[in-house]
């Protein structure tokens, strides 16, 4: 029943909705993984030490791609640098210099037969649909792009570019002190007894359906126990 802009590559507009709420998810799991029932004080802990390494990690990422003199980040540079190999092997037929548009004969080299797709680089589109998807031009586009003398890789969002990347990551975290240091508060934790009240006999049964952050459940729990030693 949701709105197909919110979850759909071919009706969001290109504002690709669905991938970056998926992609975010993602991310968000990925740093929590293996801290579900721990100590709420554990699970502070992790998330803190995580997202700490998290951004440290990409950042150093960062300065090699600069010191590589890399202008996308490997998502987009690696896409685009297999679609202008790709490219080689299509044919530019009609075109239109006013609209730079053409139409792209592709050559299968497996004998199987060809397909025609239209090009219109005014309007960032190709009938394949590949170049709506993440934004970055398809083979199609590289060759027509080509065969105009214009340079492909000026199609390609700014949000791939290293700059972006590297603004991503420029926040900073402030260093934790220990808790003698910490302000004294105005208020007391009780906690509910009714909370580990146990319902019958036996080991509680868990009714959730465990993902893939449930499986390194037992391997996070050791690691903080060691850490407590």
């Amino acid at each position: 029943m949701i709105d197909k802009t919110q979850w759909t590559l071919s009706h969001d507009g290109g504002w690709r909705t669905g991938t970056l709420t998926t992609n975010m998810s993602e991310c968000v799991n990925g740093v929590l993984k293996g801290v579900r029932r721990l100590p709420i004080v554990a699970i502070v802990q992790i998330t803190f030490h995580r997202s700490v390494r998290y951004f440290l990690e990409r950042t150093t990422h960062c300065h090699r791609m600069l010191n590589a003199n890399q202008q996308w980040a490997d998502f987009a540079f690696r896409i685009f640098e297999a679609r202008q190999a790709e490219a080689v092997h299509h044919i530019v037929e009609n075109f239109d210099y006013n609209q730079q548009s053409a139409s792209v004969l592709t050559l299968r080299l497996t004998g199987q037969g060809s397909h025609t797709y239209v090009v219109k680089l005014k309007h960032k589109t190709c009938s394949c649909a590949k170049w709506g998807t993440h934004g970055i031009p398809c083979s199609h586009a590289i060759q027509v792009s080509r065969y105009f003398r214009v340079n492909a890789s000026n199609f390609i969002p700014q949000y791939y570019s290293i700059r972006a990347y590297r603004k991503t990551y420029q926040g900073r975290f402030e260093l934790l002190y220990g808790e003698g240091y910490w302000d004294p508060v105005d208020f007391e934790l009780v906690h509910n007894p009714a909370v580990r009240a146990r319902r019958g006999p036996g080991r509680y049964v868990s009714t959730r359906i465990p993902n893939e952050m449930d499986r390194p459940q037992a391997r996070a729990r050791q690691l903080y126990q060691s850490r407590q030693v």
